[in-house]
């Protein structure tokens, strides 16, 4: 999961912060920055302490991880101490097996670096609905010889009431042209790649989209890698996530940042809520 969070929101939370009316304020020397990130039905791993960068840092730089925060997620009064991650330094994730994620649970953020608190509260959002594929594989053509049927199911050309296409499309309903974004999984054990992709991949490639306002998202095999069994997931975005990402897109001449809805500190805690639809490659 830091894995797939990491590349969802790889946002540059480096200098300066917003208050609710995103008027400018000027960085404090010694604050840190909180990504903190929880998903129905996955354990707590997406939580991350880093230092800030100066204004004039070089593009080289990098902000320092800190692993000697003490974290604590609150739900309903009952407290929940996360850990450092074992050798993932700036990581922290919660090591019992008595906290689910689950939708329309308020969970609060406490943060102490140091001499510093930080505070922050996120609703966990319901979950996207009308989840649909459009078809339930994908056909590969035969480049000399093909796979033979191997890491595809079976092959056999789509029998069993199987539908083959060059694309699938998922679509969800999204009326209020909320946020939602994509993650596509290979979740074959021992996938075996594509022939078009074979000189370029050597592991079942994660795929992660950018978070759209549309209601659908088309499948190519150009974005896939590996033959099998393929979970897409489909998670809407909280608001505190949505501000950040629309956030990112502001003109910079504006001086400026990113929203961030922790107090005492910098960054973003927010909650996500996932469906799940599947697909074959052949």
């Amino acid at each position: 999961m830091k894995t797939r969070t990491i590349a969802v929101v790889s946002f540059a939370l480096a200098c300066g912060a917003c208050d609710s009316d995103l008027s400018f304020v000027p960085p404090i020397p010694d604050t840190f920055v909180i990504q903190a990130f929880l998903f129905t039905g996955e354990p707590v791993t997406a939580v991350s302490v880093t230092g800030v960068l100066p204004i004039d840092a070089d593009s080289t730089e990098v902000p320092e991880l800190i692993s000697d925060a003490q974290i604590t997620l609150i739900r309903n009064g009952i407290r929940y101490n996360l850990v450092p991650t074992v050798d993932e330094p700036g990581q922290y994730d919660y090591p019992g097996a008595n906290l689910t994620i689950a939708a329309g649970d308020v969970f609060q953020l406490e943060v102490t670096y140091g001499d510093r608190s930080a505070t922050a509260e996120t609703v966990v959002p319901s979950p996207p609905t009308g989840l649909l594929m459009s078809a339930d594989s994908l056909l590969v053509p035969e480049f000399g010889g093909g796979p033979g049927g191997r890491g595809g199911g079976g092959g056999g050309g789509g029998g069993g009431g199987a539908s083959l296409a060059a694309a699938v499309v998922a679509r969800w309903s999204n009326p209020a042209s909320e946020l939602h974004f994509v993650v596509i999984d290979n979740v074959e054990l021992d996938p075996l790649i594509l022939p078009t992709t074979e000189i370029f991949s050597r592991f079942a490639a994660r795929i992660v989209q950018q978070p759209t306002a549309a209601d659908s998202s088309t499948v190519t095999l150009l974005t896939l890698t590996h033959f099998g069994s393929h979970r897409l997931k489909l998670y809407r975005i909280n608001d505190e996530y949505a501000d950040l990402y629309e956030g990112l897109n502001q003109d910079s001449r504006d001086l400026n940042e990113p929203p961030s809805n922790i107090h005492g500190a910098l960054g973003v805690f927010s909650a996500f809520s996932a469906d799940s639809a599947f697909f074959t490659v052949r």
